[in-house]
């Protein structure tokens, strides 16, 4: 029995470390582009936390806490899970810039009513499912996840654990506007389009007033819409691409 205590005596600082590691990680794991999607089984997104958080733990970047307080590694805890949530949240708009490109491009070429496979949990039009899913794909193949882990241990030296106040929260809210306004900047070449389409149908219109031009115009804005889009996909996602790393900020 005294070997048995023993043994959970020194075991129990070294899983403390542990759950400290995964309350920093769990939220940036989940997020992820490509392995925190929500078609990805939970269990398998749960087996690759806990594998990445028993590597991460093991090199020793990561003090082993003091259990001398509970209050204190319950304080410890929550701070870590504060921090992972806003490392994943910035690390998941990388995606959500195709996102919400690709429903605003949708709108703008009349393609809003046709809802492809969602990445999330909510139904996404088909534009923003193609670009979301050629996103992610793209993330995938250029290790995007490998560098994120590797910065995550890196980040332990600019943010220490525990250390809530080395958050840059200016620089969180900044970095989350410029991937709204980068989206929409992706998105604007259809949403100009459709305004000049929409200024030559009221041309139109107050010329022929018995032409119905809405079923002319529609079929000509859908297949202009898809065309420009086919055209022009490859060079917004390279684009994109190449911004993304400045939008996420600390890999």
């Amino acid at each position: 029995m005294a070997d048995l205590a023993s043994l959970a005596g020194q075991l129990a600082p070294l899983l403390a470390m542990f759950l400290l590691v995964v309350a920093r990680l769990s939220f940036v794991i989940f997020f992820m582009p490509g392995i925190g999607e929500q078609i990805i089984p939970m269990q398998l997104r749960l087996m690759v936390l806990l594998a990445i958080a028993m590597a991460l733990a093991s090199t020793g970047v990561v003090a082993v806490p003091s259990l001398e307080s509970l209050s204190g590694y319950g304080a410890l805890l929550l701070s870590e899970l504060t921090i992972g949530f806003c490392l994943g949240a910035i690390l998941r708009v990388s995606v959500w810039m195709l996102s919400i490109a690709g429903t605003i491009i949708s709108q703008s070429i009349g393609l809003s009513q046709l809802l492809g496979v969602a990445l999330e949990r909510e139904a996404q039009s088909l534009t923003a499912s193609l670009l979301s899913m050629a996103g992610t794909a793209i993330l995938l193949t250029a290790d995007f996840h490998l560098n994120a882990i590797a910065s995550l241990i890196r980040l332990y030296t600019d943010i220490p654990v525990g250390a809530l106040s080395a958050l840059d929260w200016d620089m969180l809210i900044q970095r989350s506007f410029s991937a709204v306004g980068f989206a929409v900047l992706l998105a604007w070449p259809f949403v100009a389009v459709n305004l000049l389409y929409n200024i030559c149908l009221g041309f139109i219109n107050k010329a022929l007033p018995q032409l119905m031009v809405a079923f002319v115009g529609a079929p000509l804005m859908i297949g202009g819409g898809t065309i420009l889009l086919a055209l022009s996909v490859g060079g917004l996602l390279v684009v994109w691409k190449d911004r993304v790393i400045q939008i996420v900020g600390w890999m």
